[in-house]
């Protein structure tokens, strides 16, 4: 695979420099390790099992850029291999990896303002709470679809994605993937060097099991789910606001796992935050996020729990990804009140920030008891050190200081211990290096 790869390599940078086009080809190896300590879910009550993880999780990602405005053409390709260290014997077998494209993308210009871009690729839009990459994720995200832009006086995104697990002659079940199909609008305004504002549609449609009583897993249905909201931004000097509003109704699917019928989905997200800027070095934030939830006591047929599908969620409600990471969603939603600190200093850049969290409905015991919504306080600290252009240090530390509601917030927290202390920390290196680039000579007229 090496040698294959060093020869794709070659003949690429030999093409670039014979038709000197602009293409550039860069790489990352991120290493990363981390004490799991109460990560994720609250260390269990069974002292056998209570045991700390150590761990190195890396990805190794190449990345191959090419761009021809004369030929109205963009292409983007880029392969990686996400491993955790020991996964793999030190003597392996030729035929395991964890080698995968993550992007390959063509891209056609129809003027200046409109293009098409089709293929692989990772969907980003404003502060990554709907659609983010999830670079924290060694693995990351991306998607298959075709995506037309407009990007003139204002932006204008849409974009389709159908889902399958391969080339098939009638319908097929497809577990692979989070939908079957899905498709969106994004629109993006700079109303001024200080007002910013985006709306969003998203249709997701999902696979159901019409009869989950048989278990036969053989006839199955689309439902399908919409997310409309908005964002905007607002920074008139030290003093600046973000707020966004997003609404979600549709069908939720069958959840045969948790013996839960098809409902109509009722939910909605709604973050305020106010950021100040002390000096270039020093700035706060202070906001407030809450993501609906379902009452233990609620109308059986309705489902009011808002889901953050294809967001980066690790950079929202806590750095310990106890909600909405990783298929921790909990049913009575989530109120995340919190304040932050950044400080810059030379090299060095420092964040902390702590989160006070509660549920979002009413949640019970299990056994149909309410208890109360206050669910903890989750501190994080994390440090960043530019050692020189290509690499960066980093690493950080968190608690959680759960009280007894989060046992029952999540399924993840069900047999957990609220009273031990739960903690987090890692290290890791970032090498971005550019390993060559080249640039089209423009051609002088007569």
């Amino acid at each position: 695979m090496l040698k294959k790869l060093l020869s794709v390599i070659t003949l690429l940078t030999l093409f670039s420099g014979a038709y000197a086009q602009d293409f550039t080809i860069d790489a990352q190896l991120k290493p990363r390790y981390e004490h799991r300590n109460g990560f994720g879910a609250l260390r269990p009550t069974d002292g056998a099992m209570d045991r700390a993880a150590d761990m190195v999780s890396q990805r190794a990602r190449i990345r191959f850029l090419f761009n021809d405005k004369s030929e109205k053409f963009r292409m983007g390709f880029s392969m990686q291999d996400v491993r955790t260290w020991g996964e793999i014997n030190h003597f392996a077998n030729k035929d395991v990896g964890n080698f995968h494209v993550h992007e390959a993308w063509g891209e056609l210009l129809f003027s200046d303002v409109f293009s098409a871009k089709v293929g692989r690729q990772e969907l980003v839009y404003d502060d990554h709470r709907i659609f983010g990459s999830v670079d924290w994720a060694q693995q990351a995200r991306s998607h298959d679809a075709l995506v037309l832009k407009y990007e003139g006086n204002f932006k204008l995104h849409g974009g389709i994605s159908i889902a399958t697990t391969g080339e098939t002659l009638f319908y097929e079940q497809n577990q692979r993937n989070s939908y079957k199909s899905m498709q969106y609008l994004w629109f993006h305004k700079d109303l001024s060097e200080n007002v910013k504002l985006s709306a969003l549609a998203m249709n997701l449609g999902l696979e159901n099991d019409k009869d989950p009583a048989t278990n036969n897993r053989t006839d199955f249905e689309t439902v399908y789910q919409q997310t409309l909201g908005a964002r905007a931004e607002f920074r008139p000097g030290k003093i600046g606001v973000n707020a966004a509003f997003y609404y979600q109704m549709g069908k939720t699917g069958v959840d045969i796992a948790n013996a839960q019928t098809q409902k109509n989905l009722s939910a909605y997200n709604a973050l305020v935050e106010v950021l100040f800027s002390a000096n270039d070095a020093l700035s706060f934030t202070l906001g407030g996020e809450l993501l609906s939830g379902t009452s233990y006591d609620a109308d059986a047929d309705v489902n009011n729990s808002f889901n953050p599908y294809f967001g980066t969620n690790h950079k929202f409600n806590g750095h310990m990804d106890y909600f909405y990471v990783g298929g921790r969603n909990p049913k009575g939603g989530l109120t995340d009140i919190y304040l932050g600190a950044t400080y810059k200093m030379e090299e060095w850049k420092f964040y902390g920030r702590i989160h006070s969290f509660m549920s979002g409905a009413e949640i019970s015991d299990g056994q149909g008891v309410k208890v109360d919504s206050n669910l903890g306080t989750e501190l994080d600290l994390n440090a960043n050190y530019k050692f020189n252009e290509y690499i960066s240090i980093q690493g950080g530390w968190s608690a959680m200081f759960a009280t007894e509601s989060m046992q029952y917030a999540t399924a993840a927290n069900a047999g957990g211990d609220s009273g031990k202390f739960n903690n987090w920390g890692w290290m890791g290196l970032v090498i971005k290096p550019t390993l060559f680039s080249t640039k089209k000579k423009e051609v002088a007229a007569n």
